[in-house]
């Protein structure tokens, strides 16, 4: 695990660009404190840097950036191949010799020698940048699944790319232009997708693409692997299905437990981490340590949980509680920790256990994916019961509808409900229960596809807000490519697209970079992903309840009465948080003459926003808690980044 950075300018100035890339590599420091490399091209028109954090081989062979034994190919990398050994055997039979014991030699072999098809070939996450001399082109390449970030800007003569936006900043090619679209989206969603970043003209590279540049050439992008890709449903009992997804699960995390370096596990104490946790301890072959965050307020807790289920288990198990203080002193860094606009508050418990898990290993595995992979959110209910009450309207009464609702002027009717004579929580009730709703539904009424439900139902600022917030009419987020055989389907492989992705997995890789641990993602492994979008719905949703197969697994090897609970996610008490000990943060940061000052949001709807939230009380509508929050955390970003 590292970062990784690099350039190709056609125009190239060497000492400048030299100058740039060692920069650049300063500013990823934190993700790579073992060491750090650079490469520059005869010439200094293509560079490459690298900081590493030692996971495979620590020694000297497996530094970066590092050239091909034939001189004529360069590779940086980040992330890991941990099936290195079998492709590593199948490059011997063709002729290869290696000199050191990790993947990096295996992955730049590999490329060498079958291009692109290799990718294939790899199980594992990964952001890659390949220099080919003998055909003057570059390549980057992100994993499938979107765990590894991969950014990179192009101006027409100067490519630059990095692990993270920061290092991006450090070229002197660099220009600043806020995208309004994708703050739009951020407010919408509370991150931003790829291809978009908060700025105009720099990019995320999408999951399972890549990117190639050749001389005198625009770049240009393909896709290797895709959620949407058509797949023949799994046929076959449920008994033979089980055994089938068993048998994976234990092959995957098998995998993610190869290192030179301790490994450990992030428990919470749900299904998924338990998952992880429960074959771990009978399968590999070692005493697994786990890592637990709890909270004073009860009803954020599942620390309890977690503790019987790594005693159940036999694991070396650490736990430590989450205070207002330990907050604060995180959100004093938010902006710097993620450096684009990031909306995700359990980014906050996910660093404390990093952390506490840094003391004792260098490799966490996560949980992440079981939700998407196996239809476990709640509110994927939520939209199949949508679903089913637009379907009872006929569609030419559903656009008639649409239309009589989307001409309301609805911020002066809003505007009127508040000064009515009414006690503050019936006013409030009214203007959630009413103009918000018919809102939403006004966007759903005309068309009602899995497009407008996963788009409405996500949405924090509903599209026409956050127009307001922002100032202008915004693009929104494009409907997915593809045809899924269900809603079901739809709405997995929307969230694999965007918010697995752009959310999860870049709260996960900030914040285990942060402090020099490599975070793994057992349950992304590629065929696991292959083999639950090819699993029958009824066998993600069946009479288990959500992720009924998977659970089917799991009851064998944890005492059910463990696991059967309300699901709570790892949030925070985030409401009771800013409403008392960190109400300071609110008035300093959202003060309406310091958005005027700033310019780029709308002062009033920002005030309407903290008002609503102060006005709400403690049973207040969750959106009205986002809301305040989004703002805080852009405005967080903006105090770090954007003066």
């Amino acid at each position: 695990m590292c970062g990784i950075t690099g350039y190709w300018a056609r125009d190239a100035e060497p000492r400048a660009w030299l100058r740039d890339l060692a920069a650049s590599v300063r500013s990823l420091r934190q993700r790579g404190p073992d060491g750090e490399g650079i490469w520059v091209r005869a010439g200094g028109d293509v560079g490459f840097g690298h900081t590493r954090l030692s996971i495979l081989d620590l020694s000297e062979a497996g530094r970066q950036p590092m050239t091909s034994a034939e001189g004529d190919c360069v590779l940086t990398f980040n992330g890991e191949i941990y099936n290195f050994r079998e492709i590593k055997a199948e490059l011997v039979r063709h002729g290869h010799l290696f000199r050191g014991t990790g993947d990096t030699e295996v992955v730049l072999a590999a490329l060498r020698e079958w291009g692109l098809s290799a990718l294939a070939r790899f199980i594992g996450m990964f952001a890659i940048a390949l220099w080919d001399e003998r055909a003057r082109r570059l390549w980057l390449i992100r994993d499938r699944l979107g765990v590894k970030p991969l950014y990179y800007a192009w101006d027409g003569r100067i490519l630059w790319f990095g692990s993270e936006l920061k290092a991006l900043r450090a070229f002197r090619a660099w220009r600043a232009e806020l995208d309004r679209d994708a703050l739009a989206e951020y407010f919408q969603y509370g991150y931003i997708s790829a291809p978009r970043t908060i700025y105009r003209n720099v990019h995320k590279l999408e999951p399972g693409h890549w990117l190639e540049l050749r001389a005198e050439a625009e770049p240009r992008t393909g896709c290797y692997w895709s959620a949407l890709a058509p797949r023949d449903p799994l046929t076959g009992s449920e008994d033979t299905l089980e055994a089938e997804l068993e048998a994976l699960f234990i092959d995957a995390f098998r995998y993610r437990m190869v290192s030179d370096v301790p490994v450990g596990v992030f428990l919470s104490g749900g299904l998924d981490s338990s998952l992880v946790t429960a074959i771990l301890a009978r399968h590999a072959g070692e005493t697994i340590h786990t890592f637990t965050i709890g909270f004073t307020d009860p009803a954020f807790d599942e620390s309890p949980w977690a503790r019987q289920v790594a005693t159940a288990l036999g694991t070396h198990h650490t736990e430590q509680v989450l205070a207002p203080e330990a907050m604060k002193e995180t959100l004093a860094h938010w902006g710097e920790l993620f450096d684009e606009p990031f909306g995700d508050s359990s980014g906050v418990p996910t660093l404390l256990v990093s952390r506490i898990a840094r003391e004792q290993v260098k490799v966490a595995l996560s949980a992440d994916g079981g939700d998407e992979l196996f239809s476990g959110y709640d509110q994927y209910s939520v939209m199949l019961a949508r679903e089913r009450m637009m379907a009872r309207i006929p569609r030419p009464l559903r656009r008639a509808l649409g239309h009589a609702l989307r001409i309301l002027p609805e911020p002066a009717m809003r505007e009127a409900a508040v000064g009515l004579p009414l006690p503050v929580s019936m006013r409030h009730a009214l203007r959630r229960g009413l103009f918000e709703r018919l809102d939403r539904i006004q966007e759903l009424l005309p068309d009602c596809d899995a497009g407008a439900l996963c788009a409405v139902s996500s949405t924090s600022w509903r599209p026409k807000e956050a127009a307001r917030l922002v100032g202008q009419e915004t693009v929104p987020r494009s409907a997915l490519n593809g045809h899924p055989r269900s809603l079901v389907d739809y709405m997995s492989c929307w969230d694999i697209r965007h918010y697995l992705p752009d959310d999860i997995l870049t709260k996960v890789d900030r914040t285990t970079m942060a402090v020099g641990l490599e975070g793994r993602e057992p349950l992304l492994d590629h065929r696991i992903v292959d083999f639950a979008l090819r699993l029958p719905v009824n066998m993600r949703r069946g009479a288990l309840g959500t992720k009924h197969l998977l659970r089917r697994i799991l009851y064998r090897y944890v005492p059910r009465e463990l696991l059967e609970r309300p699901k709570k996610g790892f949030s925070i008490p985030l409401s009771r948080w800013l409403r008392g000990e960190l109400a300071g943060l609110v008035d300093q940061h959202l003060a309406p003459e310091r958005i005027r000052a700033a310019g780029i949001l709308d002062a009033e709807e920002v005030a309407r926003a903290v008002r609503c939230f102060r006005e709400g009380g403690p049973k207040r509508d969750r959106n009205d808690l986002q809301k305040v929050w989004l703002l805080l955390a852009f405005e967080m970003w903006r105090g770090r980044w954007a003066g």
